[in-house]
């Protein structure tokens, strides 16, 4: 029997309201497991929603995303100036975060990687010392962190004297196996081009990172959700989860799924309402789609 199944939920925390969408897919759902946006205003009014849902922080596995995606820097603009706009909110792509990670040498990389470990701190330290999550797993907003660059320095904050105590065991890959998806000819034909993009650029370091984790005693479960990544609907759920199961447990190993189910309600929730990309993916309606599947599917 499989370890352990975590039917998760990216970008906790936007806003209350958000939140307790979300967790309603705990309460009517399979729903186990979150990712919370440490840099989001509502952060307090979220944790006493997890709280109240789960208050032996049992039912429910929370997950630190670190975000450098959209929103302010816990750090403050002026510590991190590489990493916002003019404004001093966070924009810089995925693809810039990757160019730096093969462009920055010598004392420009380490001035880089100084203000990603000032802001890692910064989000860390939001969701244990401020606020405490009781958080046991790290991911992040659009996988930044499977950059080296990023991958790196979170390592290094990790054994800060600060952080050393919290005991993180578990770290997100997102590379699906190949494997599942392969047996299911009409799954596999609906897979958008845009996702094998993604999927073959987050492996090309994927079994670098997991070799790191490994020596450190960081478990990785085995991912399903960049193929279908924000239209993990039922159809798609039902389709591929006894595939993806069977995989896990013939290595052992837990497995994670993950779901954006948290839909805002206006363009004006956003933590940057400027972004086109993400009102577009918050507004929609492939968010109500998942948490519909997370309320419907039988583990």
């Amino acid at each position: 029997m499989n370890r352990r199944i975590w039917f998760h939920a990216d970008d906790f925390g936007v806003t209350a309201a958000q939140s307790e969408r979300i967790l309603s897919c705990f309460r009517e759902g399979v729903l186990n497991s979150v990712s919370i946006l440490p840099n989001a205003p509502a952060l307090p009014a979220s944790l006493a929603l997890l709280n109240q849902a789960d208050p032996d922080g049992t039912q429910i596995r929370r997950v630190l995303h670190l975000n450098f995606v959209e929103g302010r820097p816990l750090a403050g603009a002026d510590n991190v100036p590489d990493l916002v706009d003019d404004t001093g909110f966070f924009d810089k792509s995925f693809i810039q975060f990757f160019r730096w990670n093969y462009m920055k040498r010598g004392a420009g990389r380490q001035n880089l990687a100084g203000q990603l470990k000032l802001e890692i701190a910064a989000q860390l330290r939001a969701v244990t010392a401020v606020h405490d999550f009781r958080i046991s797993a790290i991911d992040s907003h659009q996988h930044y962190h499977m950059i080296p660059l990023v991958f790196d320095s979170l390592m290094e904050v990790l054994l800060e004297r600060e952080f050393e105590h919290l005991g993180i065991h578990q770290l997100r890959v997102p590379a699906d196996p190949l494997t599942p998806l392969l047996h299911h000819k009409k799954m596999r034909r609906g897979v958008p081009w845009i996702n094998w993009v993604k999927w073959c650029i987050l492996n090309i370091h994927a079994e670098r990172n997991k070799k790191i984790l490994q020596k450190k005693g960081i478990e990785v479960p085995v991912f399903f959700g960049m193929f279908y990544t924000c239209e993990m609907k039922t159809e798609v759920v039902e389709a591929l989860l006894p595939a993806y199961r069977t995989y896990a447990d013939r290595r052992e190993q837990a497995l994670e799924l993950m779901f954006h189910p948290g839909n805002l309600a206006a363009r004006a929730e956003l933590l940057d309402e400027r972004s086109e990309e993400l009102a577009a993916f918050y507004l929609s309606g492939s968010r109500f789609e998942e948490a519909e599947c997370l309320k419907r599917i039988v583990p």
